[in-house]
């Protein structure tokens, strides 16, 4: 998992778009209580996200005894005949888009 830090690093804009922010949060206290509101959401988030418990796999009972290898015999069918080239070839029609002047 990223740091937010590295991922600032990794992606300049965004770097560029917080600071921006913090910057007219610094002048504005309007804009100071609306980016404080997305941190604390983002932060609680992040805090919810951390405390829940992974699930483990459930374990999947296998059988002891091996399983036996019969193997079914299906009736093989013959190959696909393949048809030869044909030595003819057909000229492509010409419609007269070639005499543009």
């Amino acid at each position: 998992m990223e740091s937010f830090a590295n991922n600032l690093i990794k992606r300049p804009l965004k770097l560029c778009a917080w600071a921006m922010a913090l910057y007219v949060a610094s002048q504005s206290i309007i804009v100071a209580m609306f980016v404080m509101a997305v941190l604390f959401f983002y932060l609680k988030e992040k805090a919810v996200q951390w405390s829940k418990v992974v699930p483990a796999a459930p374990k999947v009972a296998t059988s002891d005894k091996p399983e036996s290898k019969t193997s079914i015999v299906e009736p093989t069918r013959p190959p696909e005949t393949q048809y030869e080239r044909s030595a003819v070839v057909t000229p492509i029609r010409r419609t007269g888009s070639d005499n543009r002047s």
